[in-house]
């Protein structure tokens, strides 16, 4: 056996045994019409590629994602790569690496380097499911956002030699949290509001795979959230004994989940002390809305393990107020005609109109929260006698009368409009794939948008509460009690209202002392 020329440099070396590779990806490249000086950087970029794979004796074999990425972020000392180096530096890594991408994958297509991975395979399913997407009624932009999102995944499953039968709950986090070097036009799942824009897509697209039997029929790539037994216990709490919607009881875990390594693993050993100090060294960065939501998830957290006695009732007394000031500014609100030319500016002859319409009244007349109308059902309409059940906060049921206006705009978007599909929820999406709406900020979505069309952009707050407090505001200057402002808002307390007796400014001005500074 002839042994290994040492006398010559690795570099050398290197480019002799790749020597063959390299330059057949150069004729591929020259076959797919780039440009020479595009050709040229391609090529550095794969030589380079080599050499670093020789001097750091990683077989050509076992490249995967981790590899890809450690020569992007790799300390350059490799010899005869000054210019290499120098756009390293100065350019963003991902493009210094396309070269290196481009040669892994030519090596899997002619067969130089066999690969665990499925991506043909996995790229012709999409198309197939994309296809039926499209026969379902999906739109052009759901369609291309399901393409990009899926797309993404599949090549980071193939660069990572990860299966498709094993994409799961853990696989796409770490997909999430992954370092992006994958080929094409993707960016880092983190940067899209923090991967939450790949969950839904890629839930559908496992469902698909499943009926095609490439994942196991029980295969789920969302995970449940709460994973430790006692903040399970702690939602369910929350959920029997303070009727807290879900989104309330996410909110909790998820800050008492942040606080919880501070506080230790013993609830038993909790003291005041402690408790104050997690709070107060939070308060210190907190906005004053976000201490408050942090004091009130910690005292719900404490009451909930005075309840199974695992730690003294009177902890939840050493809770520190978070900073702020009641009754210290006045509601903002639109009048009543600014509310009836946003109501106005939806379009009724196409079906999102009717549906935001519909919406929209719902808000203005009967000061509705964001929440109310995404969890209202079918089912809480009594047409026969023009009332409407309502659940708010903590589950308190409520009937309220149904105008006229706002039941003829619903029954019109039910009627002309809502998808039929087997849902009970009366607020659809309008376009495929029809779902119900997930979160309040689809409610504040059809305001914006509505304020926008009526040339209201600029008013503050834009969400539901803008109508909330405007109907409570009107209502105030226009003669009505406190009372019957509590009875409509559904407030459990009279001095939740208060605020609003401060709204009518000419009758403060009458009430008013002059300063008596006034006269000097």
């Amino acid at each position: 056996m002839e042994s290994p020329d040492t006398s010559r440099p690795r570099s050398e070396r290197s480019q002799d045994r790749f020597h063959g590779g390299l330059a057949a990806f150069i004729d591929h490249l020259k076959q797919e019409g780039l440009t020479e000086s595009r050709i040229r950087c391609l090529r550095a970029s794969a030589r380079h590629f080599l050499i670093w794979l020789d001097q750091e004796s990683i077989d050509i074999g076992v490249i995967d994602d981790a590899v890809l990425r450690r020569f992007r972020r790799h300390d350059c000392r490799c010899p005869r790569m000054e210019g290499e180096r120098r756009k390293m530096l100065a350019g963003p890594s991902r493009q210094f690496a396309s070269g290196a991408l481009r040669l892994v994958r030519f090596f899997e297509r002619s067969g130089r380097l066999q690969h665990l991975g499925e991506l043909d395979d996995g790229l012709r399913l999409l198309d197939e499911f994309l296809a039926e997407c499209a026969g379902r009624g999906y739109a052009a932009d759901s369609l291309m956002g399901y393409r990009s999102a899926c797309r993404h995944v599949l090549v980071w499953l193939h660069q990572s030699r990860i299966p498709m039968r094993r994409m799961d709950a853990d696989v796409l986090e770490r997909f999430v949290a992954h370092d992006c070097v994958c080929p094409g036009p993707f960016e880092s799942p983190r940067k899209r509001l923090g991967g939450g824009r790949y969950v839904f897509p890629v839930e559908v697209f496992s469902r698909f795979l499943a009926g095609r039997g490439v994942l196991p029929a029980v295969a789920s790539t969302t995970r449940n959230e709460v994973v430790d037994a006692d903040l399970a216990a702690f939602g369910e709490w929350l959920r029997r004994h303070r009727g807290a919607c879900e989104a309330t009881i996410a909110h909790h875990l998820r800050r008492v989940a942040e606080m919880r390594p501070e506080l230790g693993a013993d609830p038993g050993r909790y003291n005041a002390a402690s408790v104050r100090e997690v709070l107060l060294r939070r308060f210190a960065t907190a906005s004053r809305p976000h201490a408050r939501a942090l004091a009130t998830s910690m005292r719900m957290y404490l009451r909930f393990l005075a309840a199974g006695a695992k730690c003294l009732p009177t902890l939840v007394g050493a809770v520190p107020t978070a900073p702020g000031w009641r009754l210290r500014e006045l509601p903002r609100y639109a009048s009543a005609v600014d509310i009836e030319r946003v109501i106005d500016s939806c379009d009724v002859t196409a079906p999102v109109g009717l549906r935001d319409r519909a919406i929209l009244l719902l808000l203005a007349r009967l000061a509705l929260r964001a929440g109310d109308v995404v969890h209202l059902r079918l089912g809480d309409l009594d047409w026969e006698g023009a009332r409407v059940r309502v659940c708010g906060k903590s589950r308190r049921e409520t009937r309220l009368p149904l105008p006229q206006d706002a039941g003829d705009a619903v029954l019109d978007y039910i009627e002309h409009a809502r998808p039929r599909i087997g849902e009970d929820r009366v607020s659809l999406t309008v376009r495929a794939p029809y779902r119900p709406f997930t979160s309040s900020n689809a409610i504040t979505d059809v305001v914006i948008q509505a304020l926008k069309r009526a040339g209201m952009g600029d008013v503050k707050p834009q969400g539901a509460y803008l109508f909330r407090h405007s109907a409570a505001t009107n209502l105030l200057r226009a003669g009505a009690s406190l009372d019957v402002i509590v009875a409509l808002l559904r407030h459990r307390s009279p001095d939740t209202t208060v605020i609003y007796a401060k709204t009518d400014r000419p009758m403060l001005l009458e009430v008013a002392q002059p300063w008596i500074g006034a006269g000097r």
